[in-house]
């Protein structure tokens, strides 16, 4: 049985806007990263350059009106070498009345390019969002792990103090002193190393959602996800952008076949013309013509033949293009399941191995106090537990980021369904614009300014 996955991730990000003012949640990141991320708006002005296509079909099918004129000097032997001027000026006007239906199927093939870019807009929606959730916790890990190890660091700061004092004593011996300075020194390299990676994440998050990470939430929980394998790959196969734009794109194919078709049928035009000629000897003439002309293609040189065998091979590329989707959105999708199933083996797996080391720590630790271990035993159990914690880490944001992956590859990552509590990006309103080819000049002032102010 197939759930409603409309909304499912709505209850993460309700969860998310009901945190405390004054941190940055994970859905503060995404609709950052959806309203200024430069992939997107140079994928939407692409979209909107493909909108264009349909007007361009249009206007294949619409009255041409040209508008000429000439002017000419010379002088003529015939009238004493006197100088003559010469002008001309004409209105033409064509319109295409049959043309196989050539024209018509332009129109559709353009408008369904629009739907392919469209999903295809969506799948870089998907993958904005998905990045946006990645630096999101990348971010989060790496500030716990810089929290671990510089607790570490002063914990092993006390204790190379506890080691200096107890040799004064003669409790310990200057062995044990230096490794514990050791280890601290190698702890201490460690937590530089986390605070680069720190700072390398925080540049991928700034690069994604367009600010640096400051104060970041604890993640909200994790959305709903399919029960099994089958579900997930059923559902990515049927509502994934991919899936969508492929097949739009073997349809589009499909069209431009029938097309290179159709050329070899004959085309039908009128024509029109009005036209004022001044020779600078007789007087001005007014001329006017309408007409019918008709052509049919007889032998073109194989031309013909050539478009269709081309728009053939390009269907059939278009159609393998779709089952090589078919393939790489299942594969993907079961990656991402497996990726999810492993990071909850580990997680249940890492907090097991938290507990037994932290248990191995305190016993070593009280036989330590009675000459039994060694401060190097001690150390060596204390690194365990750290290990361990930072895999408990690690896990927990491996497990987050598989199961955003998850949600992409079944194609329901976009904005509709993270319920970002912004106005979308309407595709449709430019379309409506300017499908029907009105005479208008580009206006970029506020495509170019929303560019601008993500870095000012």
């Amino acid at each position: 049985m197939m759930r409603n996955w409309r909304g499912i991730i709505g209850v993460a990000t309700m969860l998310a806007m009901a945190l405390p003012a004054g941190a940055d949640s994970l859905t503060d990141a995404m609709r950052l990263a959806y309203e200024t991320n430069p992939t997107l708006i140079l994928n939407r002005a692409a979209l909107r350059a493909t909108d264009e296509s349909v007007a361009m079909a249009r206007a294949g099918r619409r009255p041409q009106l040209i508008l000429q004129g000439t002017a000419s000097a010379g002088n003529s032997p015939a009238f004493s070498g006197t100088s003559i001027y010469a002008s001309s000026i004409s209105l033409n006007a064509s319109l295409t009345l049959f043309d196989g239906g050539r024209s018509i199927m332009a129109v559709e093939a353009a408008k369904t390019a629009v739907l392919a870019a469209r999903a295809s807009l969506k799948n870089i929606e998907q993958s904005v969002m998905l990045s946006a959730a990645q630096s999101f916790m990348t971010v989060r890990r790496d500030e716990q792990i810089v929290g671990l190890a510089r607790n570490n660091v002063e914990v092993l700061q006390q204790q190379v103090k506890a080691a200096e004092d107890r040799f004064a004593v003669g409790a310990v011996t200057r062995t044990d002193v230096s490794q514990t300075k050791a280890r601290l020194a190698a702890a201490q390299a460690v937590l530089a190393a986390n605070r680069g990676a720190l700072a390398i994440s925080s540049e991928g998050y700034l690069a994604v959602v367009g600010v640096a990470p400051v104060n970041l939430s604890p993640p909200p929980h994790l959305p709903s996800l399919p029960r099994s394998q089958a579900e997930a790959e059923e559902v990515a196969l049927r509502l994934h952008p991919l899936m969508q734009a492929s097949h739009l794109s073997e349809k589009v194919a499909l069209i431009d076949l029938r097309r290179a078709e159709n050329a070899r049928l004959p085309k039908i035009g009128a024509t029109a013309s009005v036209m004022l000629r001044d020779d600078g000897i007789f007087p001005a003439q007014e001329s006017s013509s309408v007409g019918i002309n008709i052509s049919q293609p007889i032998y073109t040189g194989g031309a013909l033949s050539s478009a269709v065998r081309q728009a053939g091979t390009i269907l059939e590329r278009r159609m393998a293009e779709t089952s090589n989707t078919r393939v790489q959105v299942r594969q993907q999708t079961a990656a991402a399941w497996f990726q999810l199933r492993i990071a909850r083996a580990s997680i249940v797996a890492t907090r097991l191995q938290i507990e037994a080391a932290q248990f191995a720590f305190e016993g070593i630790t009280e036989e330590a106090k009675l000459g039994a271990r060694t401060v190097l035993d001690t150390l060596n159990a204390k690194q365990e537990v750290l290990t361990a914690q930072n895999s408990l880490i690690s896990a927990l944001h491996d497990e987050r980021i598989a199961a955003y992956g998850l949600l992409a590859a079944m194609g329901l990552l976009t904005p509709e369904n993270l319920d970002l509590g912004i106005e979308l990006y309407d595709p449709s309103e430019n379309f409506n614009r300017v499908q029907n080819a009105p005479i208008s000049t580009f206006e970029a002032g506020k495509v170019l300014d929303n560019i601008a102010d993500r870095w000012r």
